[in-house]
């Protein structure tokens, strides 16, 4: 009876072929040289890995990938870039929602969610408002400033934990700040009294500061798969680092900046998404099809053995034949049948085990990864500039300063002074798991 195990070998094989192919995808595209030169023709000098992914990413990547270069090209101060980076990003973000073919295509069982266009997490679509804004600061845009920090702000409104709703305080701050500098003082106090409601002690702006002095400090939080398969978000805090404080130095006087967002606590206190309970689901049937796969060629096998048990050896069938004996018969139908069953539960089996293979639980853990891991900010009276940010470890000795660029707006109402400490730029070319390939 080899030829009906050959045959189940055979079945097995194809299995395997076939789930190894599930395992090699990518969807990076293909750049002509020239067109790649155009593209960074414009982009500022250090920003050009990161740029020449918005077009190599596609368009699954693209937010992720305008939003990590258009961080760079705002540090560079290229107002202009980076403005047309997180324009593009937030343009996506904002339509994605729609119930369309793609968002469609995400929540099937068999498509990864890291297929899907990335948006990020709530407190990455936050993010992206926050530097939107800050550009519209930078060129004395207020009104333009103060919306796109409340856009920011209904991002982080989509926490499923009521206490943690539009709690990205900061963004109430630099939504005061906006007013104040635009010479609205009433909606200034408002959005300075919604900033402490949601976290009392949070720095307010003196009413006749004129320079804002902001700092991103750290690195980003990481994203993780937890699970049996992956199918759970989770976060990493970021690794630490050294520089633990900034002070910005104006005509010899420290101006230490105080403590605004930390986003592992942003990231980490948004409460259950509501494509975490699509994974779950995905993880059970996934489960569910493996155990109908193994018990159905468990069973097989078993069908095969009856079918060897009833199956007379070939000296017994050539004399049962010649004898035409009855019982003989009934052993080739019963041995027939069991080999049928046999069969039928081996296709089953394979079936459900590339069903299995093909379920893709795993959650997106793409991540922005040169975002800070906490922003520090502080304001300063009018004509007063600083000149230099001094970083400092947690026991207070200095590491190290760098030079500060001045925005300063046309109107002369306001200034930005930004910094980094550590650089938008010097991140790999492709962000985070990013690649299609499992």
């Amino acid at each position: 009876m080899a030829q009906p195990r050959f045959r189940l070998g055979l079945l097995t094989a194809a299995a395997a072929v076939g789930l190894a192919a599930c395992g090699t995808l990518d969807d990076t595209v293909h750049v002509a040289p020239g067109k790649m030169d155009a593209w960074l023709a414009d982009k500022p000098d250090g920003t050009h890995h990161l740029y020449a992914s918005v077009l190599i990413g596609g368009q699954r990547n693209r937010v992720l990938n305008q939003e990590r270069a258009g961080l760079a090209a705002f540090e560079a101060g290229d107002y202009a870039i980076a403005a047309a980076s997180f324009d593009d990003a937030l343009n996506h973000i904002e339509t994605i929602y729609a119930d369309n073919p793609r968002a469609k295509k995400a929540r099937s069982n068999f498509t990864p969610e890291r297929s899907k266009e990335f948006k990020g997490e709530a407190y990455e679509r936050a993010m992206a408002f926050y530097y939107r804004g800050l550009i519209y600061l930078a060129q004395g845009d207020y009104g333009n400033a103060r919306a796109v920090f409340q856009g920011g702000q209904l991002q982080d409104a989509f926490a499923e934990d009521q206490r943690y709703q539009s709690d990205f305080a900061v963004l109430d701050v630099l939504s005061g700040w906006a007013s104040q500098c635009e010479g609205n003082t009433a909606l200034a106090r408002d959005f300075y009294s919604r900033a402490t409601q949601s976290r009392a002690g949070i720095f307010v702006p003196a009413s006749g500061d004129r320079t804002l002095a902001i700092a991103d400090m750290g690195l980003s939080p990481k994203k993780v798969g937890e699970g049996d398969y992956g199918e759970s978000l989770a976060y990493i805090a970021p690794d630490p680092v050294p520089e633990a404080s900034v002070t910005f130095m104006a005509r010899g006087v420290p101006y230490r900046a105080n403590f605004g967002e930390d986003l592992y606590w942003q990231a980490t206190t948004r409460g259950g998404r509501q494509v975490d309970k699509i994974l779950a689901g995905k993880a059970e049937f996934k489960d569910g099809a493996t155990i109908v796969g193994a018990v159905s060629l468990q069973l097989a096998d078993v069908a095969l053995d009856v079918a060897s048990w009833n199956a007379p050896d070939d000296d017994d069938y050539d004399h049962n034949r010649r004898h035409h004996h009855k019982d003989s018969d009934e052993g080739d139908d019963d041995s027939d049948e069991a080999l049928a069953w046999a069969a039928g539960l081996a296709i089953l089996g394979v079936g459900a085990l590339l069903v299995a293979e093909s379920t893709a639980p795993e959650a997106d853990t793409r991540y922005w990864d040169n975002l800070p891991a906490h922003i520090d900010y502080t304001t300063l009276p009018p004509d007063t500039f600083p000149t230099e940010a001094v970083f400092k470890d947690s026991s207070g000795a200095t590491l190290g300063s760098q030079p500060v660029r001045i925005h300063a707006d046309p109107n002369n109402r306001c200034s930005l002074v930004y910094v980094k400490s550590r650089r938008a730029a010097e991140v790999p070319a492709a962000a985070p798991n990013a690649s299609l390939e499992r």
